[in-house]
């Protein structure tokens, strides 16, 4: 092991990239979508004009196709994104969707069954401009098709499915300030054989952010309805989310930089017509994160987080608090000049165990999960 450090150490160049991954963003207690006040490319996910501050970039995240992009499962995507004059365009492949989600999920409540045929094949495409006011837009759109699709449940084998999803989001940024609105345009899975059908209706989500000094004060609305129709059944189920928060950066010293973040969460889930119950959580969630220079090549980063004071959930009029929220995450970047590689560490079992949960075992034959390398040039 201290061959293979000597010789990274010796192989890195001495510039440090800046940073930017689903591990990164994962270390630090926040979405591998994007953060609201942590610098980082994973932001064009949550505000397109985002694109113009991470261009000139080649992205990969190694992982498995179709995964459920978990730490110890991630999904495999990966883009570029590139400068033209004024204007920036990009591409990412493979992302994985929260439309697959949300649509198991329905066909779960209503009809228990999450047999569903999944978009596949993401592709989004970018674009942003600066006219004074940065703007970006993107555009995202996956589709499958199977002719013998056979579900899991084996209530109907070998028939005809297909599904497809597309998004559009916009993002504009000028200054202290940011706004994006994201809309789904059209999202729908179905199969012939047992005549089921699951409809997206009017998806929608609107986010804002404000900084000044070292805080950023933020806040999102998420809102979104599936119906769905398998035989004789046709209900619903509508869900919505409301986030409002503030994060705040102190350069510690010329090596450390802590991150803190409070926020508020609720979510409701409403299912219809069924007699089913409504589901709610609220929650305060406090994010304490470091990110450490330790040498030249080599960064590293953690973060503990857990709900305090609100901290509930609701299903059918029973309340009850959301037991053991406390949760560490550890992780690293190898830098060498302008190509970085990040990781989350700390996320497998003993002896190199095929099981990956936070068991604070550092196993050097598998020293990283969500493993992903950048280059900017």
């Amino acid at each position: 092991m201290k061959k293979q450090l000597v010789l990274v150490a010796g192989l890195a160049v001495l510039a440090a990239p800046a940073f930017a991954s689903k591990a990164r963003l994962a270390a630090l207690g926040e979405s591998t979508n994007g953060s609201f006040y942590i610098n980082d490319n994973r932001n064009i996910f949550l505000n397109a004009s985002e694109v113009l501050n991470h261009k000139d970039l080649v992205s990969y995240e190694w992982g498995t196709a179709g995964a459920a992009d978990t730490d110890g499962a991630s999904n495999a995507e990966g883009g570029l994104y590139r400068a033209h004059g004024n204007m920036v365009y990009g591409v990412q492949f493979g992302r994985n969707l929260s439309f697959n989600t949300e649509a198991s999920a329905a066909a779960d409540i209503i009809a228990n069954s999450d047999d569903v045929l999944q978009a596949t094949n993401a592709l989004d495409l970018f674009i942003g401009g600066d006219a004074g006011i940065k703007w970006g837009v993107q555009l995202t759109y996956a589709s499958a098709e199977d002719d013998a699709f056979a579900s899991t449940s084996g209530a109907a084998d070998d028939e005809s499915a297909e599904a497809s999803v597309m998004d559009l989001r916009v993002g504009v940024s000028q200054g202290q300030w940011a706004a994006y609105l994201a809309y789904g345009i059209t999202g729908k899975t179905e199969a012939d054989e047992n005549e089921a059908e699951i409809n997206r209706k009017s998806p929608l989500e609107i986010g804002a952010s404000w900084k000044w000094d070292a805080y950023t004060a933020f806040a999102q609305y998420s809102s979104v309805k599936y119906d769905v129709e398998v035989a004789a059944l046709d209900e619903s189920t509508e869900s919505s989310s409301m986030l409002v928060g503030v994060g705040r950066q102190d350069k510690l010293n010329d090596k450390a930089t802590l991150f803190t973040k409070v926020s508020y969460t609720t979510s409701k889930t409403d299912t219809e017509d069924i007699g089913g119950s409504d589901d709610e959580e609220k929650a305060i969630p406090v994010v304490v994160g470091m990110e450490f220079d330790a040498a030249s090549w080599l960064a590293l980063r953690a973060s503990i987080s857990q709900n305090v004071i609100i901290n509930e959930e609701e299903t059918g009029g029973d309340k009850s608090t959301k037991q053991n929220t406390t949760d560490i995450n550890t992780g690293a970047t190898l830098k060498f000049g302008d190509l970085s590689v990040d990781g989350l560490i700390g996320t497998t079992g003993n002896n190199g165990a095929t099981a990956n949960t936070e068991s604070g075992v550092l196993s050097t034959d598998r020293l990283m999960t969500r493993v992903s390398m950048t280059y900017r040039f």
